[in-house]
């Protein structure tokens, strides 16, 4: 039993933090310009602190999803103010946020159950 909600942890965490590193090249290179920037420059810096624990959290390392949970709360930040300071780009912000803050519960769950 323990095994399943392991699993199922570890896939939320996977899916939501791909999820994650696919909406950063989207709304900052892809987006037309009210919704995103259209800036392959912006996409790369988004993208590129998010690759660094990737492979471990695929795999489902505690240290990786660590570091990738302190990482991402710096993603919920920007998805919070851009939430709040530019109406235009609201929506990819929301998604942002929400992607975070589920990818932090799941990691928080999946430690929890791991014990």
């Amino acid at each position: 039993m323990r095994t399943r909600f392991i699993n199922f942890n570890h896939a939320a965490v996977a899916l939501a933090y791909l999820a994650l590193l696919i909406l950063q090249p989207i709304w900052h290179a892809l987006a037309p310009i009210p919704l995103g920037a259209e800036s392959w420059w912006l996409a790369l810096v988004a993208t590129g602190p998010l690759l660094l624990p990737l492979k471990g959290i695929l795999k489902g390392s505690i240290r990786s999803m660590t570091w990738g949970g302190y990482l991402l709360v710096f993603y919920l930040a920007i998805g919070i103010m851009e939430v709040w300071s530019n109406p235009p780009q609201r929506l990819p912000a929301l998604l942002q946020t929400a992607l975070v803050t589920f990818c932090i519960y799941s990691m928080l769950r999946f430690s929890s159950v791991r014990r």
